[in-house]
């Protein structure tokens, strides 16, 4: 079997097709039953970036295609599953690039890569996950190939039908996925992904019934040719390139074309450097450029003379505005913080925090998300505030592609995330300020109440579908029908001997009048507590706690 542009196209549009078929199904795979299921929803737009460089690409070599794929997911990835999922394509971008012919041996080899790379990616490997589907379907198909070295077809129906037995044995390999009775949601996306390509190599590509495979993802979006001033133009030639290269020297290169203009943005890897910058001098750019290597897929606009003709990408606007709303000139320290509510961006703004990326449970912002908010910063040395722990990996990927001094702070929540922020001291180096954030977000104990979305058992406790729930991190300490009682009770499972304050952050379906409420009561049986309500215009969580 030779796997032609048109055909690896197909191949991934049915993968996409029946990942997003059955989004909402992955996404209802949650350990908790709160309305956070969001699995299904990162890996769907993950795989959607990989499959639109592909469509923009004008390679037609399979390995080079899945380069394409690769470097997609890598941008588009959301959530620790988009990431890991980053992961497993740029193994199978690894194995394609030696591929001599389609046979089962050959395939098999390439799922070994794809599983190794995802290991390597992950700190520390949990079992029972979308690692462990990955790796038993490609030693299935490694012991499988020796059987059946022919037939691919067959070859892949027997893998495909190994990993979902890999699936279902998930829950025995992890507790917490037998007591919520679920299957773990990053392999049962990666199954659906992996089937989906086997239909269309069969002939049988599956298609959408959501139609959301028509939609532009999010970064694609127009702008309107209202919001665009020409008068803002300063530098007058949007260009944009890719260079097919074997330097290494991103950095030097970055460096060359930065006296050329504004909203530079240059990314590499895999012998592809792409690079956008707005400047009066495009010809110069293309001249370094050439350099370094074949150019392909040019693009200059005159962003004056063309305003009234062309609608620019949302992206670039994006990026002018930022860029108009920071600082000119570099300066020591530069902060990059997650927030789901206007309220809580407010808070982060007020305290320093440069650029607020909106996201959180359901709406995990992309690795590229990341970067463009640390390039719209002129600061020497970035701190990235993931608050949430599905964001850290995406914001660490975000930091290993960067070419300026970028860390992350491992907050894992919104008030983790503010004390961190509360924590800063310009006057400290690099290393001691992030000493000082990450030891801030050690020193609170957060919490959050929100509702279940079906009924569960967790810990011998009966939850009901609709029930209020308190959970103190990652534990549920309290549920039941009345929101009031619900919040006390956590707080009092999260209070300890030196304690002295309590904040906390309502959302936007909490009304004032009933914080207000909360608080009073608070105030009466927590006689040592300071007691502070904020909106925090949160959706999904009626309220985000912080003691201290």
């Amino acid at each position: 079997m030779r796997i032609e542009k048109n055909k690896f196209i197909e191949v991934l549009q049915s993968s996409v097709n029946n990942l997003l078929n059955h989004k909402e199904e992955v996404n209802a795979l949650n350990v908790f039953p709160v309305p956070d299921g969001d699995t299904g929803t990162n890996m769907s737009l993950t795989i959607k970036s990989a499959l639109e460089e592909v469509k923009r690409s004008e390679e037609t070599d399979l390995g080079k295609l899945a380069k394409a794929a690769a470097r997609g997911s890598l941008m588009g990835a959301r959530g620790n599953s988009g990431v890991i999922l980053s992961q497993y394509f740029r193994g199978l971008a690894e194995g394609l690039a030696n591929l001599k012919d389609f046979t089962p041996a050959e395939v098999a080899h390439v799922l070994t890569q794809a599983s190794k790379t995802t290991y390597n990616a992950v700190m520390k490997p949990t079992e029972g996950t979308i690692l462990t589907v990955g790796r038993e379907t490609a030693e299935f198909a490694n012991r499988f190939s020796k059987k059946e070295p022919v037939d691919i077809l067959l070859f892949l129906a027997e893998v495909l039908e190994a990993g979902k037995k890999s699936l279902a044995n998930t829950p025995n390999l992890l507790p917490v996925l037998k007591e919520a009775k679920v299957v773990d949601a990053g392999g049962q996306g990666l199954i659906h992904i992996l089937e989906g390509a086997y239909l269309a190599l069969k002939g049988q590509g599956v298609q959408s019934l959501t139609g959301e495979e028509t939609k532009d993802l999010p970064s694609q979006k127009a702008a309107s040719r209202e919001k665009i001033s020409t008068d803002d133009i300063q530098f007058g030639y949007c260009t944009e390139f890719m260079i097919q290269t074997d330097s290494n020297d991103i950095d030097g290169f970055r460096n060359k074309l930065k006296p050329l203009g504004d909203c530079l943005l240059v990314v590499g890897g895999e012998g592809l450097i792409k690079t956008h910058i707005h400047t009066n001098h495009p010809g110069k750019a293309l001249e370094y450029a050439v350099e370094l290597g074949q150019l392909k897929d040019i693009k200059i606009d005159n962003m004056r003379f063309q305003h009234e003709e062309v609608l620019l990408k949302d992206e670039l606007e994006e990026m002018r505005r930022q860029e108009a709303e920071s600082p000119q000139e570099d300066k020591d320290y530069g902060f990059v913080a997650v927030s789901m509510g206007e309220g809580l961006s407010e808070i982060f703004k007020e305290i320093q925090v440069d650029q607020v990326i909106f996201g959180g449970q359901t709406m995990n912002p992309s690795t590229q998300d990341f970067v463009k908010a640390i390039q719209a910063i002129p600061a020497r040395t970035i701190y990235l505030l993931p608050n949430n722990s599905n964001i850290i990996m995406a914001a660490q990927q975000a930091a290993e592609i960067s070419e300026k001094d970028v860390r992350v702070i491992p907050s894992k929540t919104v008030p983790q995330g503010i004390a961190a922020m509360l924590a800063f001291n310009e006057e400290s180096d690099p290393h001691e300020v992030e000493e000082a954030m990450t030891q801030a977000i050690q020193e609170i104990r957060s919490g959050s109440v929100t509702y279940a979305v079906r009924d569960t058992t967790i810990k011998n406790q009966e939850i009901k579908k609709g029930n209020f729930i308190g959970l103190h991190e990652k534990e549920i300490t309290s549920f039941g029908d009345d929101l009031e009682e619900t919040t006390i009770q956590l707080i009092r499972d999260m209070t300890f001997d030196d304690a002295y304050m309590v904040t906390i952050y309502y959302g936007q379906d909490v009304d004032a009048q009933a914080a207000e409420d909360l608080k009073v009561k608070l105030e009466e049986e927590f006689e040592d507590l300071d007691v502070d309500i904020i909106p925090g215009g949160q959706p999904l969580y009626y309220y985000l706690i912080s003691i201290e």
